[in-house]
């Protein structure tokens, strides 16, 4: 291995006592390959089988904790115990070779397009319209917030059942923990809302709930993650500032996580409304040791993986695991020159469902981000 590299196969502790030996993970990215019915297909296997060597870490993409709270159709589910079979197999495929497989826990929120496909309603903080959806989602009650905090409770037992070595939290990405977080979707004025005190109050209680399971029925090497958008600015729509989330950041690492984990397009970008540091350094330097930080975004090349390594103490891979699922492994071996750089001519090869593929071809998609991606 090339001295130059050093740095991405440092052993990494977690605060569990568990011992990363490289600094790569493989980012939570919907498969669209579930059975109709949430459950784990072959080309779910396929898909991991051929993607369970890109890191240490291997996050599933996000996994419905909560029928109403489905986002997409084909999405992979949770929410009773008739999954468990099916992601037993997944977890086995997931970690073979020796990485750890970790399930991502999610509600869509105002997003749940396949629970409202189903079901013909959505649940959100707050009753109002938000232009780029076809529906006003109907506000939660008390009954229904303490229901699905429990379901993220109940889906970490069925991860720790089905052999996952951890869990991620999925409170990134305008989902339902960050639409309860932002002034822009959260409107409440009881215990759920109002201040930002108040806004954290839900992520904070979903992580509680998650670490009491795990420490009354895992194993003490259970991993414990978060992933957070670390700021919601849109032009002059502000959910919260990068300010609000390091306050929610501080809190989080503070109660407990074996890895924070931002979600951004750009490993080094910096906040929306200006600053003289990029929003990775600000996050690095409040979580201040206390746990590992997991960068992504724009991190292609082996130089570019290298650079990460200053912003954060974890890469994670989203295009790159499609696009070369070999790339940690062929930079160890000092085969860098054979690092594939796109998916031309190589779709048949990449276990890529034909659902994700339509994906990614259409127009105006939620999966636009990845259309950087060569066919």
């Amino acid at each position: 291995m090339n001295d130059i590299y050093q740095s991405l196969f440092t052993p990494l502790p977690l605060n569990n006592g568990v011992t990363l030996n490289n600094r790569f993970a493989m980012a939570p990215m919907l498969v669209f390959a579930s059975n109709q019915d949430g459950t784990v297909s072959q080309d779910d296997l396929y898909y991991f089988a051929l993607r369970n060597r890109v890191g240490q870490l291997l996050i599933s993409g996000a996994m419905a904790v909560s029928e109403e709270g489905l986002g997409m159709p084909r999405q992979l589910a949770v929410y009773n115990d008739s999954y468990i079979p099916g992601l037993k197999i997944l977890s086995a495929v997931m970690k073979c070779a020796g990485n750890k497989a970790i399930m991502q826990l999610h509600n869509a929120g105002r997003e749940a397009i396949a629970a409202y496909q189903k079901f013909g309603r959505v649940l959100a903080p707050t009753a109002m319209n938000f232009p780029f959806l076809p529906y006003v989602p109907e506000e939660l009650t008390e009954d229904q917030i303490t229901a699905i905090i429990d379901d993220f409770g109940k889906a970490t037992q069925r991860a720790i059942d089905a052999g996952f070595d951890g869990v991620e939290i999925h409170g990134a990405n305008h989902y339902l923990l960050q639409q309860f977080f932002s002034a822009y979707s959260n409107h409440r004025t009881d215990h759920w809302g109002g201040s930002l005190e108040n806004r954290m109050h839900f992520p904070l209680a979903v992580l509680h709930k998650v670490k009491e399971v795990v420490t009354q029925h895992a194993q003490k090497d259970f991993i414990v993650g978060y992933r957070i958008s670390p700021e919601e600015v849109h032009g002059e729509n502000v959910g919260y500032t990068i300010d609000d989330s390091l306050q929610l950041i501080d809190r989080i690492v503070e109660d407990g996580v074996d890895y924070l984990h931002i979600a951004q397009f750009n490993y080094k970008a910096y906040p929306a409304k200006g600053g003289n540091k990029a929003i990775a350094t600000l996050v690095k330097r409040t979580i201040n040791g206390r746990t590992p930080l997991i960068v992504v975004g724009n991190i292609f090349s082996p130089r570019e993986a290298v650079d990460a390594m200053q912003y954060g103490d974890i890469i994670a891979f989203g295009r790159n695991a499609i696009i070369e699922p070999l790339f940690a492994q062929k930079l160890y071996f000092d085969q860098e020159d054979q690092i594939e750089t796109s998916v031309a001519g190589r779709l048949d090869d990449l276990a890529l469902s034909q659902t994700l593929l339509d994906y990614w071809k259409a127009p105006n998609t939620i999966l636009a981000p990845l259309k950087g991606l060569t066919y």
